[in-house]
């Protein structure tokens, strides 16, 4: 068989295999839903919680966890935990509410509003409750350390 011949056959079997190759998102029948995926936390840099924004980014008297999406974060023992204020004014206070909120001295953020961080070490195991001190029990929080 000459080459040539030997060629043509190869140009045609290879185009349909280029069709099926190049295909991609025109094939009919179902297409993978893409799972959202929580961010992987980078080694050594802070944990982050959102203050003042829900999930959905409205304003709201809420702190927000980067990675469960709730008032809780969890963290290792000597994690730096960094909240971040999206809107409005609002503090992040080491303490528990019950009638009313009291604070224990652990940290306390100060008033603080939007554009603006704060950032805290943990070093050792233990859940911590916190709260803002401007919108007491209706704004808590917690960091549980592992």
């Amino acid at each position: 068989m000459s080459r040539l011949r030997r060629a043509s056959r190869l140009a045609v079997l290879a185009v349909p295999l280029l069709a099926i190759v190049g295909c991609g998102d025109t094939m009919t029948g179902p297409k993978a839903t893409p799972t959202p995926t929580q961010p992987t936390p980078t080694p050594g840099a802070p944990h982050v919680v959102f203050v003042g924004r829900d999930s959905s980014g409205q304003p709201a008297n809420v702190f927000v966890d980067s990675v469960s999406g709730t008032s809780t974060s969890t963290i290792h023992a000597g994690d730096t935990l960094q909240w971040i204020w999206q809107a409005g004014t609002h503090s992040t206070t080491s303490g528990t509410c019950g009638a009313g909120c009291v604070p224990n001295g652990i940290w306390d953020s100060g008033r603080v509003q939007a554009g603006e961080v704060f950032q805290f070490t943990f070093p050792t195991s233990g859940t911590y409750p916190y709260f803002c001190t401007l919108h007491g029990p209706a704004m808590q929080g917690s960091v549980v350390v592992q």
